[in-house]
């Protein structure tokens, strides 16, 4: 099947209207973290959303398929291009809320819930396709890396705020 035919099917033209959508929105939002972090942030959810698709998407696992072939194709780049938009507004709201103690947990499972959902969208537009995967499991899996999530922003806003500290007092 060729390129064209590729960016004609209902899986890739609803991945293209979510990037569209999905990048317009965080281009219009103010900016409340550092470029380095927001940067660090989509380039952490990338990484773990093409680590865990290699593994669990391919043999020996093949729970799914992304898109409609079981072949790296132009849908699978512009499906891997929506990670860093949910890995970035996961950070800017956690930030923006400024989550804290309890809610920590609570943000994390109301985040997995709607990554769950934009997920069941994703399976009803043909961008997954289950082998022997449940939608179930995909909440788990949120629920891991949205905890290493939090953990890695906490850790990157507190050497930034350390940093600015520093050359704060370095001035006077």
């Amino acid at each position: 099947m060729s390129h064209l035919d590729v960016l004609f099917q209902r899986n890739t033209i609803f991945t293209m209207i979510c990037l569209v959508l999905g990048y317009g929105f965080v281009w219009l939002l103010p900016r409340m973290m550092p470029r380095s972090i927001s940067l660090l942030m989509m380039l952490f959810s990338i990484e773990s959303a093409t680590a865990l698709d290699t593994v669990i998407g391919v043999k020996p696992f093949d729970f799914y398929n992304a898109n409609i072939y079981p072949y790296f194709d132009l849908a699978d780049l512009l499906t891997w291009s929506l990670y860093p938009v949910f890995g970035y507004l996961f950070a800017y709201y956690y930030n923006k809320f400024r989550i804290k103690g309890l809610l920590i947990p609570l943000y994390i499972l109301v985040s997995s819930l709607i990554g769950t959902a934009f997920e069941a969208l994703n399976v009803y537009f043909d961008v997954f396709q289950y082998n022997h995967w449940k939608l179930s499991y995909s909440f788990c899996i949120y629920l891991v890396v949205q905890t290493l999530t939090v953990l890695l922003f906490t850790r990157l806003k507190k050497h930034w705020i350390e940093q600015k500290s520093q050359s704060i007092r370095r001035m006077y």
